[in-house]
């Protein structure tokens, strides 16, 4: 696992606290846990989209001590309920999830968040709705 998914996994185990969630099965897109077809409760589908090294610095210095890089990351989270139960809760599991990135996010990195309209997935035969979050952050170490 690379430093950008562990920075990704601190702010989802963050967000495992949170008692109103504890209904939210959340697994890593292209993992090795299989996830039943259809699902019989809430998903969260978390995964990295897209990763830029926004700051590189002159001999990749920070300071003489630290030497880094900053970058952004855009994760997403597509948060999954049984077609059959009309999107009772998923709604209110978004909305959990949008106010609690805010204090699972320790560190202060994400810059900003978002969550679209309610879809329908066929293949999963499942609603869902997707949190998009991007993340700034230094990758450091000392020299």
């Amino acid at each position: 696992m690379n430093q950008i998914e562990k920075q990704i996994d601190k702010i989802i185990a963050g967000l495992k606290l949170n008692k109103a969630l504890n209904g939210v099965r959340f697994v890593r897109e292209y993992s090795n846990r299989t996830v039943e077809n259809p699902i019989s409760g809430f998903l969260a589908v978390v995964s990295v989209t897209d990763t830029v090294q926004s700051k590189s610095y002159i001999g990749d210095y920070l300071t003489s001590q630290i030497k880094g890089e900053q970058y952004t990351a855009k994760a997403q989270i597509r948060v999954y309920a049984p077609a059959d139960e009309n999107g009772t809760g998923l709604s209110e599991i978004v909305s959990e999830i949008l106010t609690g990135l805010k204090s699972a996010d320790s560190e202060k990195i994400i810059m900003q968040a978002s969550a679209s309209s309610i879809a329908f997935d066929p293949d999963m035969n499942a609603i869902y709705r997707v949190i998009d979050f991007t993340v700034e952050f230094y990758l450091c170490e000392e020299a």
